[in-house]
């Protein structure tokens, strides 16, 4: 009976001891922040959906300029009959949560005064590439439409949720082949992946009409997509608009780049 307690205390303590090390790594990756810590230590839910912050804490924390709420977006994609947004959109407003941590938008203001960044906290209508195009054709290249194809519509369809996202506008790993560029991203932690295709441009065109402001004007982001061996490339976001474009998926340049998008904590 001793033995059996004595090797079941081993194997809880190996057990423990995994854990801890699995707590540490995930802390070293800040996908566990010291608020998580000590909300364990509390013996509070560390993810408890209390800890959302509100937009107000979001524009303070990260400064206004680097925010762009639902109420804006609408403006800049809809067209109401009062201020230029859908009826309903300021309640709306104030439903939508910002499904990140305070700890989170913290580190990335963090980065972004270190100048390591450039994140934005930015709302995401959840449009597609196709509804984008309908929408604001006139802000994409008119001679560079062989996506709109039918034999596309299965990505050129795809709708992302709808929501907060934040997303890294520092294009990085340039001249880089796609599988190098992803060991990269790995490397960020599991929070982070490359920003998803209509997510991205939805996310530059929304800035462009708010702020006037040229994200990727002469480079493209690489989301991962690819059809018939290509890889779809996005952005040059130039004075001809909006391009898109396929390349072959070991091709690496300097002007092929990864946006970094930071995967939701609730």
């Amino acid at each position: 009976m001793e033995n059996r307690q004595e090797d079941l205390s081993v194997q809880a303590d190996q057990k423990f001891a995994r854990q801890l090390k699995e707590i540490i790594s995930q802390y070293l990756t800040d996908d566990l922040t010291e608020d998580h810590l000590q909300a364990f230590i509390d013996h509070r839910n560390p993810f408890d959906a209390t800890e959302y912050p509100d937009l107000g804490f979001a524009e303070k924390v990260l400064g206004v300029n680097k925010v762009i709420s639902s109420n804006q977006a609408a403006s800049a994609w809809w067209q109401g009959p009062e201020k230029g947004i859908w009826p309903g959109m300021e309640v709306l407003e104030n439903l939508v949560k910002i499904r990140y941590s305070k700890a989170t938008l913290r580190k990335a203001a963090k980065e972004n005064k270190n100048k390591k960044a450039d994140w934005r906290l930015i709302y995401i209508d959840g449009l597609s590439l196709y509804e984008q195009y309908k929408r604001k054709s006139r802000l994409f290249r008119k001679f560079v439409t062989w996506w709109l194809e039918f034999k596309h519509d299965k990505w050129g369809k795809f709708k992302p949720i709808a929501g907060y996202y934040l997303i890294n506008f520092r294009g990085q790993f340039g001249k880089m082949k796609y599988e190098d560029q992803e060991q990269e991203i790995s490397r960020l932690g599991s929070k982070y992946k490359s920003c998803q295709e209509a997510v991205f441009i939805e996310a530059i065109l929304t800035i462009s009409l708010i702020n006037k402001e040229k994200i990727a004007g002469n480079w493209g982001h690489r989301g991962g997509l690819v059809y018939d061996g290509e890889q779809v490339i996005v952005g040059y976001n130039g004075e001809t608009g909006i391009g898109i474009h396929s390349v072959n998926i070991s091709k690496a340049e300097p002007d092929m780049r990864i946006v970094v998008e930071r995967e939701w904590d609730f």
